[in-house]
Order: C-alpha cells, then sequence, then structure tokens
C-alpha cells in the first residue's frame, strides 16, 4: 500500500499475495532465526512475513508469527544477503497488508522486529514502524514522509534531534533551482522539492537530493502551459509533491500534474486546466493532492468551474470527477476510513464534506464553517478535526468552526460534531495531535493545547513564532516551526513545558537567495538583486489591484440593481458569512461607505504584507530516519543534530 508512513520504502504491490503456510518442520531454538511482529508494545500472532531479496522480487523464505509474535525461519537463502525487504500481511484481521520495508540479514545473533504502532485510518489494518535490532549493533530501516504532513497527522516515530545551531546539527543545506512554497517529501532516504523558476514562473521543476549528504541526484524540468508572474501575490509551485515506491507525483498551480519515476524520467503528464479552464483565484491554486492506493486525489477550488478528481497513479487517467461549489481555497484533502469504508475528506469553502474514495459519491456534509480556506483537517480515528482560521474582519470568539467531528455517527446526511473550540483558531500551519493533545497556533502566534477528547482548552501560551509551516510531532515532543527559521520544542501534555529552543540562521544575518529573482510589480512584490518588471498575473493592473480594491471589485459583482449597495442576497456566496461584520450599522445591507472602511481595513491589515513575505521564509517541513527537512523559498536544510 503506497502511503504508509514512517517505514515502508517500498513499490506498490499488486494484489495480495497468497497465503501460504509457513512449512516449519522443526522446533525453533534461541538462535534460528526470527522476525518479532508487535502492537502496541505486545505480540501479535497470525501474521505472515515473508522475505524477498528485491523489491517486488519472489519470496525467498516467509512465516507465521506465534503467540510471541515471532516468525520464525527454518531456512533461508545461503549465502544470505545483506538485507531483505519484509512483507506482513495478516491472515485473521480483516486480511490487511503492508509494503516492504528493508530489514538487515537475520541470521546468526541478529533479530528483525517489526514494531506496529498504531492502527491506520487508511484502511482495516496498520500503520507500521520497522525497526532492526541486531544484538551486536542496532540499524534503523529506513522510512519515508511522502506527502503534505504525511497524510495529515504531520507525525514521525523516529526521535528527531533536539538542538541545532547555524553553526552545528545542521548536516546540509542547498540552494534550490527557483521558489516553492511546497513541503518536502521524503523516501527511501532521498527528499524531494518542487519549484518554479523564471521571472514569470514559466519552467517547472522537481529535484531529488540524497537525504544524509544533499548530494543532488536528478532534476526534472519541463515548461508550464500557463504562466504567472513570480512575486508574493502569486502561488509559486506551492502544492506539496507525492511520492511512493514507483514514482514521484507533483502538481502546480499552471495546472501541470506531472509524474515522474525515481530516477526522474517522465511517466505521464496531465493538464488540468483543460477540463476546468484557467484557474480564477487572486493568489494561485495552493491545494496539495492525497495519495491512496491506487489514486491520487486533488482538489481543484477556484472561481470558474472546480471538483475533486481521482486520477489514476499507474496511467494518469481521471479515475472519477466530483463537482465543487466555486470558491478559493488551499485547503488540502485527507483520506480517511470510517468503518470499512475509505473517504476523502474535503473541509473547504464553508462545508466540510465526505466522498466515497471508491466513486467520489457525497457521503456527508457540515455547512456553517467560517474560515476554512488554509488549514487542513486531521484525522483521529474515526473522528477529524476541523481546522479554519480567523476569517476577515472577525474577531476571536466570533466563530466556533474549529471542531471535531464523529464520522462513524453520521446523521440526515451530517456527522455528528463532537465538540467545538470557541477560540483555538489556526492560521496557516494546520492543527497536530499528540498523546489525545491538539494543537492549534494562532494568527497572533497563540499556541491552543486542546483536550481531544472533550475540547477543552487546557492552556494557551504565546509562542513567539509566526507559523506557515504544520509542526511536527515526533514521541511527546512537538516541533512549532516559524517562517524566520527558529523552532521551538514543547513536550506534549496539559501545562506547558518548552524543551529546546533552535535557530536555522543568525537572525541578523539571514541567508538571501543566491540566484532567484522576484518580479516586481504593482501588487508590492519585491526582487532580490535586480527585479524583474511585471504587474498581476496577467501583466494588467488597475484600481481593483490596490490593497482591498480587488475585494471590493469582486462584492460589488453581486450588485444586481446596480444602486452601489449591497444586500445580503447580493452578496456573492463567499463573503456572506462577512455580512454581519461589515455592515457596522446593523441595517442589513452594505453602503458606500462601510465598503469604503472594509477596504481600508483590509489596506491596513495588508500594508506589511511584502516585507513579511521576503524569503527566507520557512513554508514546509518533512522528517525521517531522524532527520529534518526544512524548506524555504529557495534553500532546503535537513537537520540531523550532530
Amino acid at each position: 500500500m503506497a502511503g504508509i508512513r514512517h517505514t515502508f520504502k517500498a513499490c506498490m504491490l499488486v494484489g495480495l499475495l497468497p497465503l501460504v503456510g509457513c512449512g516449519v518442520s522443526a522446533s525453533p531454538s534461541a538462535d534460528t532465526p526470527s522476525i518479532e511482529v508487535r502492537y502496541r508494545g505486545g505480540p501479535l500472532g497470525d501474521v505472515q512475513v515473508r522475505l524477498h531479496e528485491s523489491l517486488g522480487g519472489p519470496v525467498v523464505a516467509e512465516s507465521i508469527s506465534g503467540p510471541d509474535g515471532k516468525a520464525y525461519f527454518m531456512a533461508v537463502p545461503s549465502p544470505e544477503p545483506a538485507s531483505y525487504f519484509v512483507t506482513l500481511e495478516s491472515v485473521a484481521d480483516g486480511g490487511w497488508m503492508l509494503d516492504p520495508t528493508k530489514c538487515e540479514s537475520i541470521t546468526q545473533t541478529s533479530r528483525c522486529q517489526m514494531a506496529l504502532l498504531k492502527r491506520s485510518n487508511r484502511f482495516r489494518g496498520f500503520w507500521a514502524l520497522a525497526a532492526c535490532v541486531a544484538t551486536v549493533s542496532a540499524t534503523h530501516a529506513a522510512d519515508s514522509w511522502v506527502s503534505f504532513r504525511d497524510g495529515g497527522s504531520s507525525t514521525t516515530q523516529t526521535p528527531l534531534p533536539m538542538e541545532w545551531t547555524p553553526k552545528q546539527g545542521i548536516a546540509w543545506q542547498k540552494e534550490l533551482t527557483g521558489y516553492g512554497q511546497s513541503a518536502p517529501v521524503i523516501f527511501d532516504n532521498k527528499v524531494f522539492v518542487t519549484a518554479v523558476d523564471g521571472p514569470m514562473c514559466e519552467k517547472l521543476v522537481i529535484q531529488a537530493f540524497d537525504l544524509v549528504d544533499g548530494e543532488m541526484l536528478w532534476q526534472y524540468e519541463r515548461s508550464a502551459t500557463a504562466k504567472h508572474a513570480s512575486n508574493y501575490m502569486n502561488a509559486r509551485a506551492a502544492p506539496t509533491p507525492l511520492v511512493d515506491g514507483k514514482a514521484v507525483y507533483a502538481f502546480f498551480e499552471s495546472g501541470d500534474f506531472v509524474c515522474v519515476d525515481h530516477g526522474g524520467e517522465l511517466r505521464w503528464h496531465r493538464n488540468e486546466a483543460e477540463s476546468f479552464g484557467k484557474f480564477e483565484n487572486n493568489h494561485g491554486i495552493g491545494s496539495s493532492p492525497a495519495i491512496g492506493d491506487k489514486h491520487l486525489f486533488l482538489l481543484l477550488e477556484h472561481d470558474g468551474p472546480s471538483s475533486l478528481v481521482a486520477i489514476d497513479k499507474s496511467t494518469g487517467e481521471t479515475a472519477w470527477s466530483t463537482e465543487r461549489p466555486s470558491t478559493k481555497s488551499w485547503a488540502s484533502p485527507i483520506i480517511v476510513t470510517v468503518g470499512d469504508e475509505e473517504q476523502v475528506v474535503v473541509s473547504s469553502g464553508g462545508t466540510v464534506c465526505g466522498y466515497s474514495a471508491i466513486d467520489g459519491n457525497q457521503v456527508w456534509q457540515l455547512d456553517g464553517i467560517d474560515g476554512n480556506t488554509i488549514p487542513s483537517p486531521v484525522a483521529v480515528g474515526d473522528k477529524v478535526l476541523i481546522a479554519a482560521r480567523l476569517p476577515e474582519f472577525a474577531n476571536d470568539g466570533d466563530v466556533q468552526s474549529n471542531c471535531c467531528l464523529d464520522l462513524s455517527r453520521v446523521v440526515d446526511g451530517k456527522p455528528t460534531v463532537v465538540w467545538r473550540a470557541e477560540k483555538s483558531i489556526c492560521e496557516y500551519a494546520s492543527p497536530v495531535v499528540c498523546d489525545g493533545h491538539a494543537y492549534f497556533v494562532s494568527k497572533a502566534n497563540v499556541l491552543h493545547c486542546v483536550d481531544v477528547a472533550t475540547g477543552s482548552i487546557l492552556y494557551r501560551k504565546r509562542l513567539s513564532l509566526d507559523c506557515w509551516a504544520t509542526p511536527i510531532v515526533s514521541g511527546n515532543s512537538v516541533y512549532f516551526f516559524g517562517k524566520n527559521g527558529q523552532t521551538r520544542v514543547v513536550r506534549a501534555g496539559s501545562e506547558f513545558a518548552e524543551i529546546a529552543s533552535n535557530e536555522l540562521w543568525n537572525p541578523d544575518s539571514p541567508p538571501t537567495p543566491e540566484h532567484y529573482v522576484e518580479t516586481t510589480s504593482t501588487h508590492g512584490g519585491h526582487g532580490h538583486g535586480h527585479g524583474h518588471s511585471g504587474s498581476g498575473s496577467d501583466g494588467k493592473t488597475g484600481q481593483a489591484d490596490r490593497p482591498g480594491g480587488g475585494m471590493v471589485a469582486r462584492m460589488m459583482a453581486g450588485d444586481a440593481n446596480k444602486d452601489g449597495v449591497l444586500q445580503a442576497d447580493e452578496l456573492p456566496g463567499p463573503f456572506r458569512p462577512m455580512m454581519k461584520r461589515i455592515d457596522t450599522d446593523g441595517d442589513g445591507k452594505i453602503d458606500a461607505k462601510e465598503l469604503e472602511a472594509m477596504a481600508k481595513s483590509f489596506a491596513e491589515r495588508r500594508k506589511n504584507a511584502s516585507a513579511s513575505a521576503r524569503d527566507p521564509i520557512v513554508y514546509g517541513v518533512a522528517a525521517a530516519d531522524g532527520r529534518i527537512a526544512i524548506r524555504t523559498g529557495t534553500r532546503l536544510f535537513v537537520v540531523d543534530g550532530k
């Protein structure tokens, strides 16, 4: 299964291998090679364990784990290979199967322990972490981080470094081609990033690096089918790529969706704009696809035709497409298993919806979720935490969109709302969950710790970090990454406890881009070095381009009788939740004076937008094999703490 986290560097296995008896004819001894299968600290029996000498290769030895969790191998190849790829398949528990992970030689004094850490919310089975443990020495199998927030949990079971400075603990850093706002992904000791290059983002780039030493392994480039100015007002390679054992998949805001193999060779390409037209979104497309066993799930939302699309990973063909309301959103879908059914959950545009992953049919919908345009949901078993930011012109406490839904209890097409957090507000970073606690970071940089079971706010603490990247959970520690290169590590629990603070660079001398030059424009775009002149995404400027002016223009497009006053029913859908916040005199309509006040307020909020968007900015992170990959617009850092 593709997308298994933290463990499996393997390719997709086609179908389930038939179960074969272990054929043990003699009693095992203490010296018999074995693999121990464990779940939640205890032994797990009735698991078929198979050894392969190569990825997708034939089975060279197999056994079934007993009540003690141990699968004994009475015969292994001779001479024995230095390592195996190990696959696990349930004999008794629903027929789940896990992709291969690498394990060192298991003969003589060595043994391999497969520690199944927690049940998957992807299918009836487990997610796993495999550690190969030898009596003399220990080696850890490579784990992975395959998508945006690694499927939504942003969690690794591998211990991560606690301390680093600009001079120590950073294994390597590389200047990247072009500019990108996506997070890195990691697979098989390789880290992958995407970028756009050129003054009009005319070149699309995928780069692969060795996770350990930073060597660039390959770079794939192609021309973008649509162009836009490269400045802070527009998305620049914002969607995070995906990776599995067969390929790397990268979607760009130009509409290009590219699949390349692990050597950087093209497998397929498709242009979403051919189906959905030119993307009409003020800041471009930023939603990251989700990855499943056979399909990629892409959320395309803009002012034009919008859809949730399932794409066959092998061929790039559309499996199904479900129409979505036209709206502007950067939120990303996640895959959740409810009972025996996989669902694609989309939180966006004021609603949260669940769709069947098989055919795209809508299963349920919850309305009235203001502000869910950027942060994405988090699955916790059958429950989903919904994240939302504070809408424009709203005050803290005006909305109750951050909430917990129980997807196992859907009544009349609506999931049960377990609780609503009145003041736990997200901004750019999505929430994370650790040891029964959920962590939300607001626009004011306040960390809210919430009890997942009850929704009670356990504490609030100002982090003094502006977090654009979603935090990472490792063990009982939560890593918060500031856009300024600073990181705070907090111990999970009902009381705030900061246990480490780190910096990627000296704040007095941050690294500036070595090659990238931003296109300057009347939008306030800035350049490093000699800027390229330009304007909006289509090269035009006008009254609507001033801060707040574009919003007024879009709102006034609904003025059906052209009287310069907006009645509630004339407001375009995305702006209706703002009505009561803009209608300051409470007369049920928005007049020119209130529109002007709104535009001025918006301009005031955005007056430092260009300065705050100057690189270096930490956009995204990933973690695997005890290393943290941290990506700014133009640079990739890998921290190992050494």
